[in-house]
């Protein structure tokens, strides 16, 4: 009893190593980078879509927005 309990241990190990082989790849692939280049110069090395090169620095398009400075009733609201 205790050496099929042992045999179907090891084929269990065997199927999850052949199953990580298989996935693991595809698993890298799709893992993002915490840290990004923000680095950019004119001409030679553009910034993504969105952002602007402003000082070798990527820097979104879109404006800082803080909604507490906005007051219901104010002009061009």
């Amino acid at each position: 009893m205790a050496r099929q309990a042992v045999a179907y241990g090891l084929v269990g190990l065997t199927v999850v190593f052949l199953v990580m082989l298989l996935v693991l790849p595809y698993v890298q692939s799709y893992v993002v980078s915490g840290f990004e280049d923000m680095s950019c110069e004119e001409g030679s090395k553009p910034c993504d879509e969105g952002y602007f090169c402003q000082q070798k620095t990527c820097v979104p398009i879109s404006p800082k927005f803080n909604i507490g400075d906005v007051k219901p009733g104010a002009e061009g609201f």
